[in-house]
């Protein structure tokens, strides 16, 4: 049994791990925003999602890359493409229900990141460089060259942020939900007086609770990928290089000149931790640090919201996002050739 421990938080958003001794194996149990990840590694059975019952035919296609392949679905029309990148462990189905609530405005996409759902895994590091390297070259291969806004959520912002720059001459609008920053590290473990993410590539993570808010056969998919092996190792890949994206975002901070539009959460995570009003603080000024990426940057508070804005209030990020739209100057588009 893990000897229980305080647990370490890192608001990235909430990540908290515990650690113990089983024999001589280091278990790391870590929890993402009160959700808690609870199975091992070792316990994933294959690459193939038939822990459970098979899933549903892809909807999508698969795009090569360099000796692996990505899984893409791109829904609805319009001559602007939104694309939407998950937070660490989560998984393109979050997005099903505002990807339906949105594609008839415009062209909106969603890919599993290598490892996830239907895509390989990739043989390079994860950490947010090569995971942005990967979505834009993704898009290349779509042929995706007219306006794109790009929508993430959690550890997905440091990978947002890093495509924004390779797409800097299409990018209409960023949106950030909830999600991660690069000084996030700094000031918490500096708040807490110790380290707040594993060190090394000795832990064992789990995968992460769902969103219960999403629907139920959203999260029946969401499940039966969770399972599989190589879906921990991206997840376990690129929780170890957390630190390393962070320093990545950085050290490439650049102001850009479309709309920033920061979605925060409004529900207080850490109310009943120690220091846990501090570590509020922290995270909403540094959610409105985000902000100022942009001079045309803004913050939305979802009051009724924990983490998972997109999932727990869609409404919100898709008036956000039709808002965008409706701004977009005439003839500004571009045709998606």
């Amino acid at each position: 049994m893990i000897p229980s421990q305080q647990p370490h938080c890192l608001t990235a958003g909430n990540v908290c791990w515990r650690v113990g001794r089983v024999g001589r194996v280091l278990i790391w149990s870590i929890w993402f925003c009160g959700w808690t990840m609870n199975l091992s590694l070792a316990h994933a059975a294959s690459d193939s999602p038939a822990v459970l019952a098979p899933p549903h035919e892809m909807q999508g296609e698969f795009v090569n890359l360099d000796g692996f392949r990505l899984r893409v679905d791109c829904q609805g029309q319009g001559d602007v493409t939104i694309l939407f990148e998950p937070g660490l462990g989560g998984s393109a189905f979050e997005w099903r229900p505002l990807q339906q609530m949105l594609m008839s405005r415009a062209t909106v996409c969603v890919y599993d990141r290598a490892g996830y759902g239907w895509s390989t895994r990739s043989p390079k590091p994860r950490t947010a460089r090569y995971l942005a390297m990967e979505a834009d070259q993704m898009l290349t291969a779509m042929n995706i060259k007219g306006p794109l806004i790009l929508v993430a959520h959690s550890f997905g912002g440091f990978i947002a942020r890093m495509l924004a720059l390779q797409r800097s001459e299409q990018l209409i609008g960023l949106v950030l939900i909830d999600t991660s920053h690069e000084l996030q590290l700094e000031r918490l473990e500096k708040l807490k007086g110790s380290s707040m993410m594993p060190k090394g590539a000795s832990f064992v993570i789990s995968p992460p609770e769902i969103p219960a808010a999403l629907p139920v056969d959203v999260q029946e998919d969401i499940r039966r990928f969770s399972r599989t092996r190589k879906t921990y190792a991206a997840l376990h890949a690129e929780m170890g290089g957390f630190r390393e994206s962070a320093y990545q975002v950085r050290r490439s901070r650049v102001e850009v000149s479309c709309p920033v539009i920061v979605i925060r959460r409004g529900k207080d995570l850490h109310a009943s931790e120690y220091k846990g009003d501090l570590k509020t603080a922290v995270w909403e000024e540094l959610q409105q640090d985000l902000a100022s990426l942009s001079p045309l940057g803004k913050v939305v508070v979802a009051q009724q919201s924990g983490h998972h804005v997109h999932a727990d209030q869609p409404e919100l990020v898709a008036d956000v996002l039709l808002s965008l739209l409706d701004e977009l100057p005439a003839g500004e588009s571009a045709s998606r050739h």
